[in-house]
């Protein structure tokens, strides 16, 4: 009796062995996707804030360029100023990128002339006040691409997890591709 009993508790626990690694398994995932799932949104947040913030630092450095100079000086010194602050951030060169959509307005609005072999980083419009006083708005504009396939500077830096209909993470398109983006806009 005793034996049957034995052999009986044996097998009840190995069904018990069995029963707590399917157990393990599910969990793992559930908590595999919230930690890729907290990774994988931060590094975006992250960007996102660092861009709106490299660009309103870039703006407010143009305001060392003289406005008095023949417009043409001015834009090329404002996109110099620009880029040679975005160039010093902490941010690798392949994690940002310019070349904005132009700004929604109905200004004219004319982009800045690249600088330092890279992108043009903004847009400087004229505004008339007055028939005698016109004012340069700027927009300083930063973004990168964060598709799951492309150049080296296109792909997601943490690759995009696909579930189904569900991406992690999942962020805002233009064109069909995903972009993040941070913008500033100062008057001159």
């Amino acid at each position: 009796m005793k034996k049957a009993s034995i052999l009986q508790h044996l097998h009840r626990r190995k069904q018990q062995h069995g029963v707590v690694a399917i157990e393990f398994a599910a969990l793992f995932l559930l908590f595999f996707t919230v930690l890729y799932g907290v990774v994988a949104y931060s590094l975006p947040m992250l960007l996102t804030l660092s861009y709106k913030h490299l660009s309103a630092e870039a703006a407010r450095s143009a305001i060392r360029v003289d406005p008095t100079l023949d417009r043409e000086t001015y834009k090329q010194l404002v996109s110099q100023q620009i880029t040679e602050n975005i160039d010093n951030s902490w941010l690798p060169e392949d994690w940002y990128n310019g070349n904005c959509p132009t700004p929604g307005s109905a200004l004219p609005w004319e982009p800045l002339p690249a600088s330092a072999g890279r992108p043009s980083f903004g847009y400087l419009a004229e505004e008339t006040i007055t028939p005698n006083h016109t004012r340069y708005l700027l927009q300083v504009c930063i973004q990168r691409k964060y598709n799951n396939s492309g150049s080296d500077g296109e792909t997601a830096i943490i690759p995009v997890l696909k579930l189904g209909g569900l991406s992690i993470p999942s962020l805002p398109e233009s064109d069909g591709d995903q972009i993040i983006r941070g913008r500033a806009t100062i008057q001159l």
